[in-house]
């Protein structure tokens, strides 16, 4: 049923209340009113025959006789249709219709029975009414004795019958009835067409106007508004309107707003995949005016084969609820106004309203979050300069073939280090390592067959993974790899010779798991650089020798925790003399691992590099801490005061945020002068995040403890970075000091570093002084600190107090 308009609505209980008055005056008023009218003309008829009944009798009683022209007249002013005087005989006698004179009352079919018999019974008294129906009305009267009927001698006692049809009464009643109606319903009408125009000029006309400017609100800024004839109600309703319209508009200018500053795309689409809202984003993003993106499909925004897809999507979604976005999000190639492609990442959510299903989507360009994703797996996995596999990729990529090997897939590993890279980055920079070492590695590359991994495992060490039937290296590749750098490389101009080492591991195959490879990749790595000056050939070869090794490792890996809850690692303290006057400046703290049965134990240079690979080396190095400033607070070392304890801190220390307030805690509890202790970092820890531990050091110089940077020119570093480290002391790897009685260029280098560190107010030690001759030449140099075997080995506290007491008294 259709909803019905306000013309109807105001007009139709007008016309109702018409409808209902007149159908209430004809069936509730009309009886009462005939009834009325009825008993009127009784009433009237009553009196007209009672005076007609007493003027007859006074024309009758005349003393010249009846007078029968005023009988006449008397019957004529009765208005009854039938006059009749009736004798006691029942003979009329007189009558205003002369036939019936004379005749029989019996006879007189208009007279009604009941008056027939009234006058023959002479029972008709004072008067006596009867009607019949609706149409007639009649009356009887008795008229005195003593009169005389017209002029007769005798007196006659009779009637006066009067019968009167009031059907033409009730005719003309019903006549000025309906003729009342009609005026009434006329004034009515009248009254109902003012109603009419009233409410057309003054409700519907206005309504419709607002109605049709409503219907325009959605595409314009202007009020609502009504014409001047509306109403006062209606025009506060306007205001009411325009207030409540401009509060919908302005938050509807306040949404977009919120919508056109989102850093995302968000779009509006209803169920047919209309878009119905945008913001700026989106139209930033496809390059599409928001205005022209509004009404039409948003396949616009989707390459041709998504687009073409879409519908399907959409029929599917709606027909089984399964949806591969809408309530998720993935990315999707979409398209540009120019025709262009991007990633995007879109996430659609659905959206019930009462107009209808809609759906939101979210629209974010991801390509350069793509692009730095890869950036990122690839800095994550890959050399950043070479391009190549880095540790981690590498290892990883091993367990693969290790994999593949069990299907009979053999392969052998190349390791190639280049020995000389310090020198020549000191020589000509740090910039022309990554051109040195991509030459290195393009000339080996192409000497290999069947290579399928390249990485780059540390600074200056390449590694090659080899498919061979038997794992074996080809005899001729050797001694080609040991001929192949002899005539240096050609950086563009530049020739350089890098001194380059290889390690063959063979049937890399066979060995159990990648654990392993990789434990003898390090050890032959390891093994290779301590022997490369006793080899003549610069290939190594892994053998069993080497493999021994490794299981001793694998021993000390298993023996190592236990020995450290049983307290067997114990400190060592190696001297530290001022070259200039022989004063002991301080000590190293080391570890040593003594067995149950007091024999010494492994090493360090076995147990220390093993302790890093399993998570100890912190440990060792807090219970090492701990030994020592317990040995300081109680004055069994027997150092001056002015003594430093040099205490080593490993990279997952200076990692660790509570490491550094966990030893100056240590050292407020044992009472030591925060300056009497040094940490001694290496260079290669420094340079593995430079500046979270520049940081980590800073706060070290700043609580008052001194900083040392040990194994300086082993690592990474180069002379440039001791600007950025705040560092009180710099020592210098012993491989720089052995030779340095043979080796013009390891004493250049040497008080090269030795002038730097002085210029940047560093003092410098020396480590591995092995003699009086390595001592003299640093003192010429002008080092400030020597340590080594030379002065005094590393020994436990009593040893180290005995030293120092000797020390002093030989002074």
């Amino acid at each position: 049923m259709r909803n019905p308009t306000l013309l109807t609505v105001l007009l139709l209980p007008p016309f109702l209340g018409v409808a209902v008055m007149a159908l209430f005056a004809w069936l509730v008023l009309y009886p009462d009113l005939m009834a009325e009218v009825l008993e009127q003309e009784r009433l009237e008829f009553a009196q007209i025959g009672a005076n007609t009944a007493s003027e007859m009798a006074e024309r009758l009683s005349h003393h010249d006789g009846p007078e029968r022209d005023a009988i006449d007249r008397a019957a004529l002013r009765s208005r009854a249709d039938l006059v009749l005087l009736v004798g006691n005989d029942g003979i009329p006698v007189f009558a205003n219709d002369v036939m019936l004179e004379g005749g029989n009352l019996g006879a007189v079919a208009a007279v009604p029975a009941v008056l027939r018999r009234a006058a023959a019974d002479r029972a008709c008294g004072r008067g006596l009414l009867v009607t019949e129906g609706d149409r007639v009305l009649a009356g009887c009267w008795t008229i005195n004795s003593d009169n005389r009927l017209l002029g007769g001698a005798d007196t006659v006692a009779g009637h006066l019958l009067l019968v009167h049809r009031i059907d033409w009464a009730l005719a003309q009643a019903r006549a000025t009835l309906l003729n009342d109606s009609l005026r009434l319903g006329g004034g009515l009408l009248a009254l109902l067409g003012l109603l009419v125009f009233l409410s057309v000029r003054l409700i519907v006309a206005p309504v419709s106007a607002l109605a049709g400017r409503l219907q325009q609100v959605e595409f314009n800024n202007e009020p609502v508004r009504l014409p001047r004839s509306g109403i006062r109600e209606l025009r506060d309703f306007a205001r009411v309107l325009n207030h409540a319209v401009t509060s919908l508009r302005r938050r509807e200018r306040e949404l977009q707003s919120i919508l056109d500053t989102a850093v995302d795309g968000i779009v509006t689409i209803d169920a047919d995949g209309n878009i119905l809202q945008a913001n700026r984003a989106v139209s930033n993003l496809f390059g599409h005016p928001v205005g022209a993106m509004v009404g039409q499909s948003v396949s616009m925004l989707m390459t041709d084969i998504d687009a073409g897809r879409h519908l399907g999507y959409v029929n599917a979604y709606m027909d089984t609820g399964q949806a591969r976005v809408i309530g998720k999000g993935r990315e999707v190639v979409a398209r540009r106004a120019d025709g262009s492609t991007f990633l995007a990442w879109l996430s659609v959510g659905r959206l019930e309203l009462p107009t209808g299903l809609h759906f939101t989507a979210l629209i974010r360009d991801v390509t350069a979050e793509r692009q730095a994703k890869i950036e990122l797996h690839r800095l994550a996995h890959r050399d950043p300069d070479l391009d190549l596999l880095n540790r981690r990729s590498w290892e990883r990529e091993l367990e693969g073939m290790l994999a593949a090997a069990q299907d009979g897939a053999g392969f052998w590993v190349l390791l190639a280090y280049v020995r000389n890279l310090d020198d020549l980055a000191v020589t000509f920079g740090p910039q022309i390592e990554t051109d040195i070492m991509g030459a290195v590695h393009r000339r080996i590359h192409g000497m290999l067959t069947g290579c399928e991994l390249t990485a780059r495992l540390a600074r200056r060490q390449l590694a090659y993974a080899i498919l061979s039937p038997g794992g074996e290296a080809p005899p001729y590749l050797t001694t080609a790899l040991s001929a192949s750098f002899r005539d240096g490389v050609d950086l563009g101009g530049l020739s350089t010779l890098p001194d380059v080492h290889f390690v063959v591991m063979p049937q890399a195959h066979l060995f159990a798991n990648r654990e392993a490879l990789i434990l003898a990749q390090d050890a032959g790595g390891s093994w290779a650089a301590q022997t490369a000056d006793q080899r003549a050939s610069p290939i190594f070869t892994y053998d069993d020798h080497v493999s021994r090794a490794i299981k001793e490792r694998t021993e000390v890996a298993g023996d190592l925790p236990a020995a450290m809850a049983a307290g067997l690692l114990h400190p060592v303290f190696q001297p530290q003399i001022r070259l200039k006057d022989g004063s002991v400046r301080g000590v190293e703290t080391l570890v040593r691992w003594r067995r149950p049965d007091g024999k010494q134990g492994p090493g360090p240079g076995l147990f220390i590099p093993v302790a890093e690979r399993i998570g100890l080396v912190g440990d060792i190095d807090r219970l090492v801490t701990r030994r020592t400033l317990d040995h300081l607070s109680a004055g069994r070392l027997n150092l001056p005061r002015d003594a430093v304890i040099s205490i080593n801190a490993s990279v997952k220390e200076l990692a660790d945020p509570v490491w550094l307030d966990g030893l100056l805690d240590m050292v407020r509890a044992a009472g030591v002068p925060p300056g009497q202790l040094e940490i001694e970092v290496t260079e290669t820890a420094v340079m593995e995040n430079l500046d979270r531990t520049a940081g980590v050091l800073a706060h070290l110089r700043a609580s008052g403890v001194k900083v040392a940077i040990d194994d300086f020119g082993a690592g990474y570093a180069s002379l440039s970075y001791l600007k950025h480290l705040p560092a009180d002391l710099i020592k210098i790897d012993q491989g720089f000091i052995r030779d340095l009685a043979d080796s013009r260029r390891s004493r250049h280098i040497v008080a090269a570093v030795i002038n730097l560190a002085h210029d940047l107010e560093m003092e410098v030690v020396a480590e591995g002084v092995e003699n009086a001759t390595t001592a003299d030449i640093l003192v010429e140099i002008g080092c400030d600190i020597g340590q080594g075997w030379h002065f005094g080995r590393p020994m436990d506290a009593d040893a180290l107090a005995r030293f120092i007491q000797e020390r002093a008294g030989a002074a």
